[in-house]
């Protein structure tokens, strides 16, 4: 087994951080309905904590997927075409994939910062809503630096022929 590079780390950093969102959620669901049956409180503020914790862990594991050579794909030209081809469509994929990302971090900015600006606030817990645009911003821009750093890696010794989780 080789040993993990840089970006391999950096992935780790990111899965990690997802993955502690997601045993929050999934604390917080039972606590939240045990004390529901056992202590008959009700949690207003359930869903806006789920909902920020939910986006966090999706868009904080984006860079990490990104890492990794990881994004959903369907393969079914990857059987029948010939390596050369794959490694156009992957090149191909993968500078789409960071255009978006990009375009998508652009475009989010300035709503995340009107947030900030006007003082939107949730309903029941007069959080800014800006918290719950920042993992967002935070993912996005992180996945679009994560796709450019894998261009560099492939600029040096090329995408690998298959898709799904291939060593940088």
């Amino acid at each position: 087994m080789s040993r993990p590079t840089g970006l391999d780390r950096v992935a780790g950093v990111f899965s990690l951080a997802a993955a502690l969102f997601l045993v929050f959620m999934m604390l917080f669901t039972t606590v939240s309905v045990t004390l529901r049956y056992v202590a008959n409180w009700t949690g207003e503020n359930d869903v806006d904590i789920m909902v920020w914790a939910f986006a966090t862990c999706i868009f904080i594991a984006l860079p990490a997927v990104t890492l990794r050579d990881e994004h959903v794909a369907v393969d079914l030209i990857d059987q029948i075409a010939p390596a050369r081809q794959i490694r156009a469509m992957r090149w191909i994929g993968l500078l789409l994939i960071i255009v978006f990302l990009a375009v998508s971090f652009f475009q989010s900015l300035p709503v995340a910062l009107e947030k900030l600006e006007f003082g939107e606030n949730t309903m029941s817990l007069d959080i800014n809503r800006f918290w719950f645009w920042l993992p967002m911003l935070i993912g996005l821009g992180c996945a679009a630096l994560a796709g450019v750093a894998v261009a560099l890696v492939w600029l040096r010794g090329g995408p690998p022929d298959r898709a799904g989780g291939a060593p940088l």
